[in-house]
């Protein structure tokens, strides 16, 4: 499956993963499944992970349904999350397995020194075990 991402919606990532790094931010990819998953726009979560948060993230539960809620209201969906990784690989880390849920996408934006890095997307497969990366158009 396809991750189709505007490259606004990406810079807006990394000004959000700027802004808080050296600890990871993290958020809502909000769009629709259409040909693919199509990001129409992000929503900003603040990470209430306990200290460190410069190895991980945690969205609040309420936030979640916050998110759903409000990308439902505009006739669209929480199609997954976006987190960063300061000073490390945009690969997700045991923790982001454990953590994660099937069908969602988690972008992962890697951060170095306060710099954008690149940034990869991947897919729980079903059974949980593992991450696939998935391809992202960005345009």
């Amino acid at each position: 499956m396809t991750l189709h991402l505007p490259a606004d919606i990406l810079d807006e990532i990394a000004a959000h993963a700027t802004s808080t790094y050296p600890e990871e931010c993290c958020g809502f990819l909000i769009g629709s499944e259409s040909g693919g998953y199509r990001v129409s726009a992000v929503l900003r979560a603040k990470n209430v992970a306990p200290a460190p948060r410069t190895s991980r993230y945690t969205i609040d539960p309420l936030a979640i349904v916050g998110a759903e809620k409000r990308a439902a209201s505009e006739g669209m969906m929480v199609i997954g999350y976006y987190h960063s990784h300061p000073d490390h690989p945009s690969v997700p880390s045991e923790f982001d397995r454990s953590h994660a849920w099937p069908s969602y996408s988690y972008l992962i934006l890697r951060v170095m020194r306060g710099v954008p890095a690149g940034f990869r997307s991947w897919r729980l497969e079903q059974e949980g075990r593992r991450f696939l990366q998935e391809v992202v158009e960005v345009g």
